[in-house]
């Protein structure tokens, strides 16, 4: 026999007693380290939005809050918008409200960053639109 069974058993016990602590370490959140947020700083972008069909209102939302809202706009409105933006870039929410029996109409949106960059997105839509549309 190569050793007691008694002895394997405690051997074991000490292995896993040792792993023990920096298990409960990684697993358990301490006081001492707190998860902060990092906020981007505030930039101002540019926004533009064209219409193919004039809507009833347009609302804009940044992270659940209002940043703009608009009622019956022209064919084209533009807005300069200050706002977190982190290098990830942002997810803007744009409600838009066509009239429901309206035929389908077509928004076509472009967002001048902080940096210069263009970026344009559409939005397509028979009635009201709710979309989220991300800008890098």
């Amino acid at each position: 026999m190569l050793g007691s069974p008694l002895f394997r058993a405690v051997l074991a016990f000490v292995a896993l007693a040792a792993l023990g602590w920096p298990v409960w370490r990684l697993t358990h959140a301490t006081a001492s380290a707190p998860q902060a947020e990092i906020a981007a700083p505030v930039k101002a972008a540019h926004l533009t939005i064209t219409f193919t069909l004039a809507p009833r209102g347009v609302k804009v939302r940044h992270l659940g809050k209002e940043i703009w809202s608009v009622a019956n706009p022209p064919g084209a409105i533009e807005h300069d918008l200050a706002l977190p933006w982190p290098k990830e870039g942002v997810d803007l929410q744009f409600q838009i409200d066509w009239p429901a029996d309206a035929p389908l109409a077509a928004a076509r949106v472009r967002v001048t960053d902080p940096d210069g960059r263009e970026h344009e997105k559409s939005i397509f839509s028979k009635g009201p639109a709710d979309e989220v549309l991300t800008f890098p």
